[in-house]
């Protein structure tokens, strides 16, 4: 079903700004390099997710005959979630107004954190090699899934994806000090995270995954995409004390389709 996915990870707001003083354009040759990374480092975790394990023996610590149930959660919903993610960061207008330098690091950067913690998830995968609870009983033509239990993907990427989004929203929505601010801050934080752990507790009951699976899934993706966050936040507060933050954008919107490979840049004048 994976296979099937023609997903598209992210249509964001890239902006280009001008220098206030100098007048000069933010170089754009980095921001494709760092694209081409992410880009490089999503198609290397699809790789490591469609190849068997790296060890010789699979482990098989827990019982392994539990039987096989479809995804609750599809992959297919996880994507169009981290799509509405990115766009909604990349176009609500957030305390430095719209489409600003915030608008798209942080667009830029949940989708930086979504890959890398796909790509950390399915290395750890394929090192500890653990059968799933339904390893039995899982069905030949996905056999080489059957036993990349340890930690959970579905899990990871949900984390990954209240991690940041709710980073986001507690450092540019809305201000402390006013209590309707602070009460929906709240409100996107439980909100978040007890649909992320809906997704680890579909990822149990649908005999996919032991609960330490879940748990070490969370970690990952909750670590990745705090550490890609702070850096996103870092590149802003140096433009700001450096006095580069633009007083004009230029909208460009990048479309990333890894399915098949392909990316076009139109910018809108």
């Amino acid at each position: 079903m994976f296979n099937k996915l023609i997903l598209t990870i992210a249509t964001i707001c890239f902006c280009t700004f001008t220098n206030a003083n100098a007048g000069e354009s933010l170089k754009l040759a980095p921001e494709l390099g760092e694209w081409g990374l992410t880009a490089a480092v999503f198609y290397t975790a699809r790789k490591i997710d469609k190849i068997p394990i790296w060890t010789s023996l699979s482990s098989s610590k827990g019982t392994t005959d539990r039987s096989f149930h479809e995804n609750t959660i599809s992959s297919s919903k996880l994507y169009a979630a981290a799509g509405v993610a990115a766009l909604g960061i990349g176009f609500i207008p957030n305390n430095n107004g719209w489409l600003k330098e915030s608008n798209y690091r942080h667009s830029k950067g949940i989708v930086e954190s979504l890959s890398a913690t796909y790509l950390v998830t399915n290395v750890m995968k394929n090192i500890a090699g653990r059968k799933r609870p339904s390893f039995d009983n899982y069905p030949e033509s996905d056999r080489v899934d059957a036993d990349k239990s340890f930690p959970s993907g579905h899990t990871s990427i949900s984390f990954g994806l209240a991690t940041y989004s709710t980073l986001y929203v507690f450092d540019h929505i809305g201000h402390w000090d006013r209590n309707v601010d602070k009460a929906g801050k709240l409100l996107y934080l439980t909100g978040s995270h007890v649909l992320a752990a809906y997704v680890g507790y579909t990822r149990v009951i649908d005999n996919r995954h032991f609960v330490s699976d879940v748990i070490a899934g969370g970690l990952v993706g909750s670590t990745v995409s705090a550490l890609v966050y702070h850096y996103q936040n870092n590149c802003i507060s140096r433009s700001e004390s450096s006095g580069n933050v633009s007083k004009k954008t230029l909208p460009v919107l990048l479309s990333f389709n890894p399915f098949p490979a392909s990316m076009s840049l139109t910018i809108l004048f």
